[in-house]
């Protein structure tokens, strides 16, 4: 039987949010780069200027790049421990379900691990250290660690005593886990529980910003690890840049 797949349609937003990823995997720009003013972008891809925001704010959920007030758009660097692979972001763009989820994660979560380093109480955040012991110990033990992943997201959000935030939260990592990789790699279930261990040290600390980036970039990781062929995604990426 043929492996046929669904032929996806993009919209004018995608096409420009894609061109640009390729401009950054060809290494046209790099890493603190500032993107062509509006009217150049506007001017060069013969689009218009609701594309343009619409692409770029597609960029921005992926946290590739970032807009300084008064300066401009700007690539962003990637942590050194960041997966940050423009092939397979791109993939995450074209594919909705993933996108929208995304989205609206990152429209939410970090502001709701901001309300939980102003109000979590400390009983709240050693509930959560324990919790990330059992993960630890269930991880090397070979056990599925797919419950204490989602329970660490969901503790979080219901310490920051919003209960309609906890809410939305719970129903969006419900959706994920529905997602999830039965067969996720040891490596990337360690870098997992690493993330979310230097999440709770930052909200632990109070330190409500560096928890909200912090977040973003573990959000942003994990889709592009939870897309549903990923190792094939990796595969046609490769062979892509190769050509």
């Amino acid at each position: 039987m043929l492996d046929l797949q669904p032929i996806v349609k993009e919209t004018s937003a995608q096409q420009v949010a894609n061109q640009m990823l390729s401009m950054i995997r060809r290494g046209v720009w790099k890493a603190g780069d500032q993107l062509p003013a509006e009217r150049e972008l506007l001017a060069k891809l013969s689009v218009g200027r609701s594309t343009v925001r619409e692409a770029l704010q597609i960029l921005s959920t992926l946290n590739v790049v970032q807009a300084i007030q008064g300066q401009g758009t700007f690539i962003k660097a990637p942590r050194p421990d960041e997966i940050f692979r423009p092939d397979l972001v791109s993939f995450l763009i074209n594919d909705a379900a993933i996108f929208d989820l995304l989205e609206t994660r990152k429209m939410l979560e970090p502001q709701t691990v901001t309300l939980a380093c102003l109000r979590a109480t400390d009983a709240e955040l050693h509930a959560i250290s324990r919790l990330l012991d059992q993960h630890a110990h269930a991880l090397e033990s070979g056990l599925s660690v797919k419950e204490p992943a989602r329970l660490f997201h969901v503790m979080l959000a219901e310490a920051s005593h919003n209960t309609v935030s906890a809410s939305f939260m719970r129903s969006i990592l419900d959706l994920l886990q529905d997602r999830r990789r039965p067969d996720m790699p040891m490596d990337l279930l360690r870098t997992e529980l690493r993330d979310h261990r230097e999440i709770l040290n930052l909200v632990m600390s109070r330190n409500a910003q560096g928890a909200a980036d912090r977040l973003v970039q573990h959000i942003v990781q994990s889709a592009v690890i939870d897309l549903p062929d990923f190792d094939a995604a990796d595969r046609a990426a490769s062979a892509s840049s190769e050509n």
